[in-house]
């Protein structure tokens, strides 16, 4: 398709940033779906269409013509803290890991922004946090996939010529991607210690069936596939197994195919890369093709002070900072007049995630519905987000099956009206006339938590629980988030759109427990698994619908507002037009074919 090079103008109120076309041309064409995933597919794309229409507005650039060079400073959703490490499905943050390494790593699939995006059909904005629906992928080392049946299968045909570039310190020369590296790499995802059994239930085995060739068998149907093995968390970025054996987890022997090589990295100042000069992918620009990706280098600063990093950002420091919160759009207008801002629904909720199987008083769930029924969830989301969507967990309203507060049943209804004289008197109804203590921890490094913490703290007061608050650094709020090892709660963040996704975590918070359907009582894992297994989306929507009933009415988080944040950029970043994510923590489908207008910047006076 032949692009044409167009610099938006998008107002601030933008709900929605629409795409730009990647590198990856060859979509999934031999890719084969069946009635009700056709229809599943329709449904999703009807679902985000009316929630993110946005008002478009275009002008000429200062060059039409494409230019070679520049660095361009990203900070992304993890610039706040160092890199949890580099060896993805080894550390504990799994997302952070994949934001420091996705420059240097590919995945199979990645959303494709070229024919579904704003230079396409438009049918999507790839601004979603961390997911892509499966009918929005492209491949990325995998050209091409396909589905059969007798038994269930995905068949990956991979891109030949696609190279590793080497590493001199571990001895590696530049070779050719494989099949077995892709099988290996995903092997040892697997069978690594501690890999959660939930990821791989539905896996039956993974083979290179040729050189170029990788085949999943499947033992049953499992809804959220893509973001398991295509695009998302521990499995699809894929690892050299020279990187393996000569320690992944210093940066220094980390080897990819991507579209750079990581350069440095200073822990607390910056992670540094340089262009891969034998980078497989281009892109076609006005009949043209280029190779990419366009700039040479690509710096991620790591900046843990928000008002520095709005500074940074104000004065063209930061080239783009693709989540910021909305409350400074006010102030960014009038002191960067020329920043671009698009605002859109997060789509990450922080909530105070309760250890409901271990702590004295919210094993009890008569204590935990009127700790949230004695929140005032609408204060919080005006005064520290500045509006936003407050029913938001498990799943948001861009999600099918999800219930809108004034159509649930009376019991999930109430948790969301504030009432601290009734939360109050359920507390004494429960056995403590004289309420309960409670502990809070949070993470240093976010603000919000800490504005959060305190509101809490005064809030709760009102219903005689005397909470206090206990400062973890982040990377310890991350392992204690992950073994479940907090006292009472934890305020963390967590995505909330993709529906298997939130509904597994949940599934792990509260193994064993049981709730009332129809009078009946239903195991909560069983209907996950259940809704995972169902490949028809009506029924899957419903039972969609019924879990997350389920876990509203356990009340064992309390969610903070699905908060509006800002994508703010400079509009000399060319080629670019506002989308956030083309699959898990990724911005490379967007970074590699954006090329910065030099012309303009210095015009602007950066």
């Amino acid at each position: 398709m032949t692009r044409k090079i167009l610099w938006l103008s998008l107002s601030v109120i933008m709900v929605a940033a629409l795409a730009l076309s990647s590198c990856t041309k060859t979509a999934p064409t031999t890719q084969t779906l069946t009635t009700t995933q056709t229809q599943t597919q329709t449904t999703q794309v009807t679902t985000t269409t009316t929630t993110t229409t946005s008002a478009v507005t275009t002008s000429s650039t200062s060059s039409n013509t494409p230019v070679y060079g520049g660095t361009l400073n990203l900070y992304t959703v993890k610039g706040d803290h160092n890199p949890s490490g580099w060896d993805i499905p080894m550390t504990s943050d799994l997302g952070a890991a994949a934001v420091w390494a996705n420059p240097v790593l590919e995945w199979l699939t990645v959303g494709d922004i070229e024919k579904y995006g704003a230079e396409g059909s438009k049918q999507y904005p790839f601004n979603t946090y961390e997911v892509v629906p499966e009918q929005y992928l492209g491949g990325e080392l995998a050209e091409t996939w396909e589905v059969a049946s007798n038994p269930l299968r995905y068949i990956f045909h991979l891109r030949k010529g696609v190279m590793f570039t080497g590493n001199a310190k571990i001895g590696m020369a530049p070779r050719e991607l494989t099949a077995d590296d892709v099988v290996a790499s995903e092997k040892r995802s697997i069978t690594r210690a501690g890999f959660p059994a939930s990821f791989a239930t539905w896996l039956k085995s993974i083979t290179a069936t040729n050189r170029y060739t990788v085949t999943w068998e499947f033992t049953n149907f499992f809804a959220n596939w893509p973001w398991r093995i295509g695009c998302g968390t521990a499995l699809g970025a894929v690892m050299a197994p020279e990187t393996v054996a000569a320690d992944p987890t210093d940066w220094r022997n980390l080897v990819g195919t991507g579209p750079f090589i990581l350069k440095d990295y200073i822990a607390g100042v910056a992670a540094t890369y340089d262009k891969n000069p034998n980078y497989w992918g281009s892109t076609t620009i006005n009949g043209k093709q280029y190779q990419t990706p366009f700039i040479s280098e690509l710096r991620y600063p790591i900046i843990s002070d928000e008002s520095t990093l709005i500074s940074a950002l104000r004065v063209g420091k930061i080239d783009w900072a693709p989540r910021i919160k909305s409350i400074y759009a006010t102030t960014l207008a009038s002191s960067a007049p020329a920043l671009i801002q698009n605002k859109y629904l997060g789509g990450q909720i922080l909530f105070y995630r309760e250890n409901r199987l271990k702590s004295q008083y919210l094993s009890n769930k008569t204590l935990r519905q009127a700790l949230m029924i004695g929140t005032d969830l609408n204060a919080i989301a005006k005064t520290v987000y500045g509006g936003g969507e407050v029913v938001s967990w498990p799943i948001e309203s861009s999600v099918p099956g999800y219930t809108p507060v004034d159509q649930m049943p009376a019991v999930q209804k109430q948790l969301f009206t504030y009432d601290a004289a009734k939360a109050k008197q359920m507390i004494i109804d429960a056995g403590y006339p004289n309420g309960f203590p409670l502990e809070i921890a949070t993470a240093t490094s976010d603000s919000a938590q800490v504005d959060i913490a305190n509101a809490l703290v005064d809030m709760w007061s009102k219903i005689n629980v005397k909470a206090t608050i206990k400062i973890l650094d982040s990377t310890v709020a991350a392992n204690v988030y992950n073994d479940v090892s907090y006292k009472d709660g934890l305020l963390y963040a967590f995505g909330d759109v993709n529906p298997f996704v939130s509904f597994n975590q949940y599934r792990s918070d509260v193994a064993g427990a049981t709730y009332a359907k129809t009078g009946e009582p239903v195991d909560f894992t069983a209907m996950y698994w259940a809704a995972s297994a169902e490949s028809d989306q009506t029924k899957r929507t419903d039972m969609i619908k019924q879990l997350n009933l389920a876990a509203i009415e356990d009340a064992g988080t309390i969610p903070f507002t699905n908060a509006y944040i800002l994508n703010c950029y400079w509009p000399w970043l060319k080629n670019y037009y506002g989308e956030v994510e083309a699959s898990y923590y990724n911005q490379m489908p967007m970074v590699k074919i954006m090329w910065i207008d030099q012309t303009m910047k210095k015009s602007l006076g950066k």
